[in-house]
């Protein structure tokens, strides 16, 4: 794991904690579902089971043990799993602010930062779920550059018609997002159930 970078005037970290907060009550079905795997789905179903349970345990502890936004005099450097991302820091036109549902409109909202640079595209962000309000006070103290507070939004997708290049494609389109996730665990729970039938 990289360490800081030399002169470092910021450096901030994801809080497990906080996803584990925020996220306890979504994962319960997918806890459920791979539980049901591991002791009712066979021996199919256990290994897919004892799958999905060790990269999750390992690549989700390893994220939150690497990810880092670091900010020095001359650059803001973005550390994800696998890659380090450094832009001049003179590159960083402005901060974007808001606060978007978890899930559908009317559910909690939590506090997101995006860093763009000077055409509009994100360097960097912080989401609610994984970052503390004081570390996103103090990432935009620390860059001094303009911040646009929008407040509440109903949407992803309403961000994204302000700010085209701040939000990813799947977090715009939630539906896609979703097909994503539900067309595996359908084939899954498919080809389980042939499994049993045969």
């Amino acid at each position: 794991m990289p360490g800081p970078l030399p002169g470092a005037a910021l450096v901030l970290r994801p809080s497990l904690r906080r996803y584990l907060s925020t996220v306890k009550w979504s994962l319960l079905p997918i806890v459920v579902l791979l539980a049901a795997l591991l002791f009712r789905g066979g021996g199919f179903g256990a290994v897919v089971s004892l799958i999905v349970i060790a990269l999750a345990s390992s690549i989700g502890p390893a994220w939150f043990r690497r990810a880092a936004i670091t900010v020095t005099p001359s650059e803001l450097a973005v550390t994800g799993l696998v890659r380090t991302r450094r832009v001049p820091r003179d590159a960083v036109g402005s901060i974007v602010t808001a606060a978007l549902p978890r899930t559908h409109k009317n559910s909690r909202s939590l506090a997101h930062l995006y860093v763009l640079d000077r055409g509009g595209r994100r360097i960097a962000r912080m989401k609610g779920s994984r970052w503390v309000e004081d570390d996103m006070r103090r990432l935009i103290a620390t860059l001094g550059v303009e911040t646009h507070k929008l407040g509440r939004l109903a949407s992803p997708r309403a961000l994204a018609r302000r700010y085209p290049y701040a939000v990813p494609v799947l977090e715009r389109y939630p539906v896609l997002a979703g097909a994503l996730v539900v067309v595996p665990s359908v084939a899954a729970i498919f080809a389980i159930s042939l499994e049993f039938s045969s």
